[in-house]
């Protein structure tokens, strides 16, 4: 399998979704800076971001490349080399990584309920806005 590129997969993706790096950025929760790292190769996305990513993607060949994206992301994040990270092992890079992902799961979860929140808010106001109206109607038709 050629060696999977993530800049390259990551603009795809975002094309393809027809947004622009800073939708993208807002959609994952990350800066539009971040976006442009990633789509230039200078860094990659966490594993959360991919996963997240790949649930917004729509389905296709872009998708399939993410889901091979995830599993070498996982692969790596799971199976470091000892020697690269001598004394501290896999298991701490691996214990450092879930705290990470936890935080950054719970910052999401925030995210996605005062959005909720909002969108709670906005449903009422439509709500009473259609109540007004009906209200103007009927009183200009009994005038």
């Amino acid at each position: 399998m050629a060696k999977l590129d993530a800049a390259k997969i990551i603009k795809k993706v975002r094309i393809r979704m027809g947004v622009s790096q800073e939708g993208l950025s807002r959609r994952l929760n990350a800066t539009k800076g971040a976006v442009q790292h990633w789509e230039r190769g200078r860094n990659h996305p966490d594993l959360a971001r991919l996963i997240a990513l790949r649930n917004i993607c729509p389905p296709g060949a872009e998708r399939k490349q993410l889901d091979a994206l995830i599993k070498d992301t996982q692969g790596r994040i799971a199976m470091p080399p000892e020697d690269v990270y001598p004394g501290g092992g896999a298991s701490t890079l691996l214990h450092k990584e879930n705290n990470r992902l936890r935080a950054q799961i719970t910052k999401l979860e925030a995210t996605q309920d005062r959005k909720a929140e909002q969108l709670r808010i906005l449903e009422n106001l439509v709500s009473e806005l259609q109540k007004q109206n009906a209200e103007l109607k009927a009183s200009k038709t009994g005038a």
